[in-house]
């Protein structure tokens, strides 16, 4: 589930934790394969006596700058993460643990264990594959265009494609699709650059309209609630009989790049 409002939220949060300025003291990690690193950490060990000196967000990637280094963070599908003082009780879930020197800790909560997270000394080469973030300033509405309309591809898996724009996947495609009115296996190269002008502004609005709903409902310990969230951040509900949030007709499902899309046969062409 995590996308970009989801993971923009997490950024949010751990900034208001005041997490700028803090070391990390220790690591422990209960990952599949981790175990066999040189350091039983994957790595992780490294991140030992490091400050924390920043937190950004390019699409659904997190990177925690570090005085020396950086510390990437992926979601996968049902990960997040939570600040814990030493009188909590650890997650049930809970991957990894980054120890602070301020006796607080923060948990990588993944039933799953699909998320990811590395170390590395330097950031570069980090993001080399991801496109521009869907809501950067950089990414206008021709740029928009210009990555998309010469894909050949259905327009739901160009929209989810990591290296052509950062942040959108499964959930705010078809949002998006909806709110512009296209239908998700339209191939992008055969919509005119006015539609896709107008699926650019809707990729915007379903992203900053999720936001701005999970800022706005936090759970009752103040972390975003951000994972299997069916609720009103979302125009279409995923659901068995759902319909139309404008017209009222039964939504249509369909695989398109091994998701399932919902969508308005009626409302999107």
């Amino acid at each position: 589930m995590p996308e970009l409002p989801e993971v923009e939220s997490l950024r949010l949060y751990l900034m208001s934790q005041d997490l700028i300025g803090r070391t990390v003291v220790d690591v422990s990690a209960d990952w599949p394969g981790i175990e066999n690193t040189s350091d039983g950490l994957g790595g992780l060990s490294q991140l030992r006596g490091r400050r924390i000196t920043g937190l950004s967000r390019t699409g659904k990637n997190l990177l925690a700058r570090l005085d020396h280094g950086v510390l990437w963070l992926h979601m996968g599908m049902t990960g997040r993460l939570a600040v814990m003082y030493p009188s909590d009780e650890p997650l049930r879930f809970a991957r990894v643990t980054f120890f602070l020197d301020d006796e607080r800790r923060v948990e990588l909560d993944d039933p799953r264990r699909w998320a990811g997270v590395r170390f590395e000394e330097s950031e570069a080469g980090l993001l080399s594959n991801v496109g521009p973030d869907a809501l950067s300033v950089e990414l206008t509405s021709d740029e928009f265009v210009r990555r998309v309309k010469t894909k050949r591809s259905p327009i739901k898996a160009v929209l989810m494609d990591q290296s052509v724009l950062a942040g959108v996947g499964n959930i705010y495609a078809d949002e998006a699709l909806h709110r512009a009115g296209i239908h998700p296996a339209r191939r992008a190269d055969r919509i005119s650059e006015k539609r896709l002008t107008d699926l650019h502004t809707a990729v915007r609005t379903s992203l900053l309209q999720a936001l701005c709903y999970i800022v706005d409902h936090p759970d009752e310990r103040g972390r975003p609630y951000i994972v299997d969230a069916y609720d009103d951040r979302m125009r279409l509900q995923r659901k068995k009989d759902a319909i139309c949030p404008d017209c009222g007709t039964p939504l249509q499902t369909r695989k398109i790049g091994g998701r399932t899309s919902y969508f308005c046969r009626q409302c999107q062409t």
